[in-house]
């Protein structure tokens, strides 16, 4: 899934012009409801009343209007259950008294199947708490329960009809409190945690210095302490934090550190485990004291923060979807501060929906900023509820994070020179040396600077290792960043084509294999192909392994342009070596692509941004269809002979490659090729006469292939034995070689592998090195078999619709 931010849009606003409470002017909460599958948003308006909004169609289904004097000490929350055929929703409201204290809960209890007559009829009830209530919090797995917390760390089981069940006490201030349903959590001890129930992470403030502290609610109502970690961290330095179900949280700071944390499990207690720290920029609570910024977790590791940036006059809300775990920056939005919401400090919050799909924004103005709209009689500020739709990955992964780095750049602090370390004085020098010359148009002595550097590199490290092996290429070890920087340096992509280069290093770090893909902003093929220089290309495709299929499809549109050109002046094209600034034959780059292990979702929508004319797809169909016969007219022989074979370096017999292998791309390779380029493209294909010959020949080819499949399919189950017994000898004879010891079977499994040989084999009996020539090549020929059944019969079915 593609992670993305889209644009926020407006649930609900009120007025904040009228006197309210010096906490928050606006609250919102969301849980889910019976039968609506995005579930009910409860907001809480200073001043105003209680507000229960239908996500899914952004209409409120339950209003209390309390009048300008009511004030609220926390957000509201709302549980929605459905009895038969009535639909019963019960609000719950921590009420700001200065005679109590804010020690007050109401409850509203009301059936949206009634009448509204009935519904009107309802009154609250109230229950006074010994503690202060500063959280509501609900949990499915407690479907009659309410959990009220306190500022002072007092967590309180109270039963849906405000009866008091127990209570947890603690005499620490709590900061950020969070509750999640008991089998969501993946973080837990398993000895001292209950089956179900509800967890409470709660993050403290304690003797100067955070503290987490874990509790367990059972079904029960006893409270369980599964742990309490201290977090070298000063409580005046906080900000925000966020926290998952798989135990992913991180702290934000007031100088923009962002550090994330994991909290693990052993068998009875829990730990930490700190994650890469992230210094943030160009966000204004980072020079500012008001709450400006918020982050909200989303699963896994990524979360969501919420800021303000530019200057007062100018300001921007921006939301960025972080993946901790890889720190980078997923997908990012940024919007223009409603004109609704005046003056200098402005209050945002972020609030987890508890869906995939949305994220709650909370704007208002800050409570300096409603007293200096009191005083004026003019009312202009509001707070409003906005709804954020997101996409986010279910779980994070490296192909998500892979080339994302540079989009964090203008929001992550710069600390010097990330190129090179502070100590690493060689590589400082080389760098400046290559980037004076390259200034100078002498791109030969940008080579020479680069090369010594090398080889200073690695007499020192053979230096520092007398005993390595003489006979073993020493090279240094580059790091990213370093070759990064010399990439830049030398391809210099912001100039023009005619620059001076020279492709020595580039072409040199390839074969290193340490270029990536992302080391270039605008594109390493781009630039290489706007360098004229064919032969790096070539090693891209070869020793990069994350290079983006629009990018190499584009080189291949440039090759198809020149390979029509040249066969429309009838000059005669030959498959020979090409030198750096010529391009490569049609055939000879759509071999190294065919070969590039690319995804075919990427690959399709790049043909359909590229390929837009059908003769260009035909070129393509021409080339593929004689590879497809030079496979198809090939004679498989049952028992390879010795001479097709050879013994590999853990000395178990193998295959032989085959001598053109290299010239032909594999049958697999081709056809997952062609199917994405039907996909694409076979619409525009049917409707032009002159493509049809082509797809007919292809499927002349490819039917006899699935007919000699489907034959030999049966034989799956009597040769199946010998793939098992090739795999596990070169399995065994990789671990002898590695001294990893190889478990010797009894005489019972030695004794059933007899009776299965006899029962599968039945009348094929082989012995000798025959048994080992058919069991490397039916290891061989199963595996196409099977792979490409699928693939020709798509082939096969797209071409019979003509």
């Amino acid at each position: 899934m593609e992670a993305s931010v889209g644009e926020p849009f407006v649930l609900s606003s009120y007025s904040t012009t009228k006197k309210t409470s010096k906490s928050a002017s606006i609250f919102a909460s969301h849980h889910k409801a019976g039968g609506i599958s995005e579930g009910y948003v409860t907001v809480a308006a200073q001043g105003d009343g209680i507000h229960v909004l239908d996500l899914s169609t952004l209409h409120p289904v339950i209003s209390h209007t309390l009048g300008p004097t009511t004030a609220f000490s926390c957000p509201s929350v709302t549980l929605s259950e459905l009895q038969g055929a009535d639909h019963i929703c019960t609000t719950y409201a921590g009420i700001s008294s200065e005679d109590e204290y804010d020690r007050t809960v109401w409850m509203w209890k009301e059936n949206l199947s009634s009448s509204v007559a009935d519904r009107a009829v309802q009154k609250k009830k109230a229950v006074t708490l010994p503690h202060a209530v500063s959280g509501l919090y609900i949990s499915e797995e407690l479907p009659s329960r309410v959990l009220i917390t306190s500022s002072q760390g007092d967590v309180t089981v109270l039963h849906a009809d405000l009866q008091v069940q127990a209570t947890h006490s603690s005499k620490s201030q709590v900061l950020k409190v969070f509750v999640f349903s008991r089998k969501n959590c993946t973080f837990l001890p398993p000895r001292s945690t209950p089956s179900t129930g509800a967890i409470v992470v709660l993050l403290f403030s304690s003797s100067g210095s955070l503290r987490i502290q874990v509790l367990a609610v059972d079904s029960e109502d006893q409270f369980h302490e599964l742990g309490d970690i201290e977090l070298a961290i000063k409580p005046e330095t906080f900000c925000d934090i966020s926290c998952s179900t798989s135990g992913c949280f991180s702290i934000l700071l007031k100088n923009g550190t962002w550090s994330p944390f994991e909290l693990k499990a052993t068998d009875d207690s829990l730990y930490l485990n700190l994650l890469d720290t992230i210094r943030l920029s160009s966000l204004s609570f980072i020079t500012s004291s008001s709450a400006e910024s918020s982050v909200v977790s989303l699963g896994s590791s990524h979360a969501l923060l919420g800021g303000l940036t530019g200057p007062a006059f100018n300001r921007e809300i921006v939301l960025l979807l972080w993946d901790l775990s890889f720190s980078v920056l997923l997908a990012s939005r940024t919007l223009p501060l409603p004109s609704n919401i005046s003056g200098d400090k402005v209050s945002l919050t972020l609030v987890d929906a508890l869906s995939s799909s949305t994220v709650l924004l909370l704007l208002s103005p800050a409570s300096s900023e409603r007293r200096k709209s009191q005083s004026h009689s003019a009312a202009t500020n509001s707070s409003g509820v906005w709804a954020v739709p997101i996409n986010v990955p279910p779980t994070s992964s490296i192909a998500n994070a892979i080339g994302r780095a540079a989009a964090a750049t203008p929001w992550l602090a710069v600390n010097g020179d990330s190129a090179t370390t502070p100590h690493d004085t060689e590589r400082t020098k080389v760098l400046n040396e290559m980037r004076s010359a390259m200034d100078r148009n002498q791109p030969q002595n940008a080579n020479t600077a680069f090369f010594e550097w090398e080889k200073r590199q690695v007499k020192e490290e053979d230096s520092a290792s007398p005993s390595k092996d003489k006979n073993q290429e020493s090279s240094p070890i580059y790091g990213y960043n370093f070759t990064k920087e010399v990439l830049n340096i030398v391809l210099q992509p912001s100039k023009p084509s005619n620059t001076p280069y020279s492709s020595q290093i580039v072409q040199h770090l390839l074969e290193k294999k340490t270029v990536s893909a992302g080391m270039v902003e605008v594109g390493l093929l781009a630039v290489l192909r706007l360098r004229n220089d064919w032969k790096s290309i070539t090693l891209a495709l070869t020793h990069v392994t994350d290079l983006q299929e629009v990018d190499i499809v584009e080189c291949l549109c440039f090759i198809l342009a020149r390979h029509r050109r040249t066969t429309s002046s009838n000059a005669m094209q030959v498959d020979s070596s090409p030198s750096m600034d010529e391009p490569p034959t049609l055939r000879a780059f759509l071999n190294l692509f065919l070969r590039y292990n690319f995804s075919a979702i990427p690959l399709r929508a790049a043909f359909r941004r590229y390929f837009s004319d059908v003769d260009d797809v035909v070129c393509l169909l021409e080339v593929l269809d004689n590879w497809i016969g030079q496979w198809a007219g090939r004679d498989l022989r049952l028992l390879p002979s010795s001479k097709m074979m050879k013994k590999n370096e853990y000395g178990i017999l193998v295959l032989k490659p085959d001598s053109t292998s290299s010239e032909v791309p594999s049958m697999l390779q081709i056809t997952t090729f062609l199917q994405s380029l039907l996909d694409t493209s076979f619409i525009n294909l049917i409707q032009t006469p002159s493509a049809h010959r082509i797809l007919k020949k292809i499927q002349l080819q490819i039917d006899p292939e699935i007919k000699h499949i489907e034959q030999t399919e049966q034989l799956r189950g009597p040769l199946d034995l010998f793939v098992r017994a090739q795999a596990k000898a070169a399995k065994e004879a990789k671990d002898i070689s590695e001294g990893v010891k190889v478990p010797v079977a009894d005489w019972r499994q030695r004794k059933k592998l007899l009776h299965e040989q006899a029962g599968m084999v039945g009348l094929y009996q082989l012995g000798g090195a025959n048994v080992v020539r058919s069991a490397v090549w039916v290891h061989t020929f199963i595996k196409y078999i099977y792979s490409r059944l699928a693939l020709l019969c798509f082939v096969s079915l797209a071409v019979s619709v003509l």
